[in-house]
């Protein structure tokens, strides 16, 4: 009787899968235009796919992965907009073993790198024009350059004075001339973490106007 029964508990489990994907495939059914006329019902599919957690799964999905300036939710939403449009365009094509889910965390992936690539444009032009202005320091700068110089300088300091403890010790430590590695033991995070408060330190200091 127990062998049944264990026989029986195993068939149920290895059963669990096969009917989720069966649950998830006619979800997606429901959101295809091409398969379901009904605008409706639809609508109800994407209500149902949050119901079940879909958007939860992204948003902690997003979380995990995210180390830039963008908030997570703000990539959840283009994550979600996106695959929105592009299932209503009829441009998804569903494959067989990978759940509608995964599409949309697979835009949210991508999202992450396009502003991981925004911010390492916007780090690579500060990074140069501090270069070019050493280098006019050192050719012998006119005084009213140094002038400036310095009322920039002030500016500077003042906006980290604004920053959260941890992004102002982290552009402190950079401006020190400082590496990522270095930075990271001092304050006791992860690099990742380091050029995540760098980023968003310059992006802060950009708003407030003390760099261009």
């Amino acid at each position: 009787m127990w062998r049944l029964w264990n026989a029986g508990a195993c068939v149920k489990k290895r059963s669990t899968p096969v009917k989720a994907q069966l649950s998830d495939r006619r979800l997606v059914e429901r959101l295809l235009p091409s398969q379901n006329k009904n605008r409706q019902d639809r609508a109800d599919a994407w209500a149902e796919w949050y119901a079940r957690g879909g958007e939860r799964a992204v948003l902690s999905f997003v979380r995990a992965k995210n180390d830039t300036t963008e908030p997570d939710m703000d990539i959840v939403q283009d994550a979600m907009t996106i695959a929105y449009v592009e299932v209503e365009r009829g441009r998804y094509q569903p494959r067989v073993g990978v759940p509608f889910t995964a599409y949309v965390k697979g835009i949210a992936r991508n999202k992450i790198r396009e502003a991981r690539r925004r911010c390492r444009r916007y780090v690579l032009v500060e990074d140069v024009s501090e270069h070019v202005a050493t280098r006019a320091l050192i050719g012998g700068p006119r005084p009213e350059a140094v002038v400036v110089r310095r009322e920039q300088s002030a500016s500077l300091r003042a906006g980290l004075t604004r920053l959260t403890p941890y992004r102002r010790q982290v552009l402190e430590g950079y401006l020190g001339g400082r590496s990522t590695t270095e930075i990271a033991h001092t304050l006791g995070m992860s690099e990742a973490a380091v050029r995540q408060h760098k980023c968003r330190g310059l992006r802060n200091l950009r708003q407030m106007g003390v760099l261009a």
